[in-house]
């Protein structure tokens, strides 16, 4: 599986989060659409090259999009947008990873552009695929739930100061899940391509 590809599937989240914070309200729209054309272009480059459009770039290509639109024709949405656009993309792409689970893993569209296809049908493959992308899941929903924490915060009047709330939530914290989803990643992959080989020796 190439991790990097996996990961550059993220880009288009990380881009809205980057401009959406510094801009703020007004900036939102512009923010959706930079994300959506980052996600059309691996779109394009992915069908340029002969494989498939993979399910992170047509779900931030469609969301992103449709922030952008609804955005640019309601500034109410567009101030809403910017203080809870990016947990509510998060939380839309953790919704659509897991309904889709059972039905098409993400990462098993990545991981068939190295494996064998003899083994794309394979219980085996697909119960690895099922375990990674549901791993990787639970991390976005958990950064989309703290997203919407680091605004609801400082609205509630506690007496945290907004600043370290904000650093922790909207960005250790994502880097620290990302970081222990691609160790995991890293390893389950690992682990299932040796008890291939080891099943390929026993059959030789």
């Amino acid at each position: 599986m190439h991790l990097l590809r996996v990961i550059a599937g993220f880009v288009p989240w990380a881009v809205f989060s980057l401009v959406a914070t510094r801009e703020g309200p007004g900036g939102v729209t512009m923010a959706a659409l930079l994300a959506f054309v980052v996600a059309a272009a691996f779109l394009i480059v992915s069908m340029t090259r002969g494989r498939s459009p993979k399910l992170l770039e047509v779900t931030g290509a469609v969301v992103f999009a449709a922030f952008g639109i609804v955005g640019a024709s309601n500034p109410a949405v567009d101030a809403f947008l910017a203080d809870y656009g990016r947990s509510l993309a998060t939380l839309i792409l953790a919704v659509v990873i897991f309904v889709l689970l059972p039905i098409v893993p993400f990462t098993e569209q990545y991981a068939r552009e190295t494996a064998p296809q003899q083994y794309w049908h394979s219980p085996v493959f697909r119960s690895v695929n099922r375990q990674i992308s549901a791993a990787w899941g639970a991390v976005i929903a958990m950064m989309g739930v703290g997203h919407a924490l680091a605004t609801l915060i400082p609205e509630l009047g506690t007496t945290i100061p907004s600043r370290p709330v904000d650093l922790l939530l909207n960005w250790v914290v994502p880097a620290l899940l990302s970081w222990w989803a691609v160790r995991y990643t890293a390893r389950v992959s690992a682990e299932a391509h040796d008890l291939a080989v080891a099943r390929l020796a026993h059959q030789n």
